[in-house]
């Protein structure tokens, strides 16, 4: 099993920020999905991500607590990484002068890659979704 933490400081408020990753439905701001299928709601709700070219990607919402701006999903189905038992939390915390952290952990089994490689491609995959979430916001005004 790997264990990834990615973290990044976001010219941002944590509510501006928080509303993106809170509504688990909308990754919209994410480049390169060409669907999003929202089954059920809450907790255990799937977002599937169509992308062109794969199988789909079923993300699931395993816990949310909006008060901590914090949340966390499993992917069943379609892990797009050599990897399986994926599971993965975010959280965000405000800091003075209207700007926020961001904490992304990961956790997987390696399956035909080594610890150090999936690690290396789950961490890029947070990096590619801090940036998006940054240049979304930033696009935004």
């Amino acid at each position: 099993m790997v264990e990834v933490h990615v973290e990044r400081d976001l010219d941002f408020p944590a509510q501006t920020v928080w509303a993106l990753l809170e509504d688990f439905g909308d990754i919209g701001w994410a480049p390169g999905i060409d669907k999003i299928e929202v089954i059920g709601d809450g907790i255990g709700m799937i977002r599937r991500l169509h992308l062109q070219g794969m199988e789909p990607i079923d993300e699931q919402l395993t816990s949310m607590d909006a008060s901590a701006m914090e949340f966390a999903y499993a992917i069943p189905r379609g892990i797009p990484m050599p990897v399986s038992n994926y599971s993965a939390n975010a959280k965000v915390t405000a800091l003075d002068d209207g700007r926020c952290h961001v904490d992304w952990y990961g956790r997987a089994k390696p399956e035909g890659a080594s610890d150090e490689e999936a690690a290396a491609m789950i961490r890029g995959a947070y990096d590619m979704l801090l940036q998006w979430i940054d240049e979304h916001l930033k696009a935004q005004g």
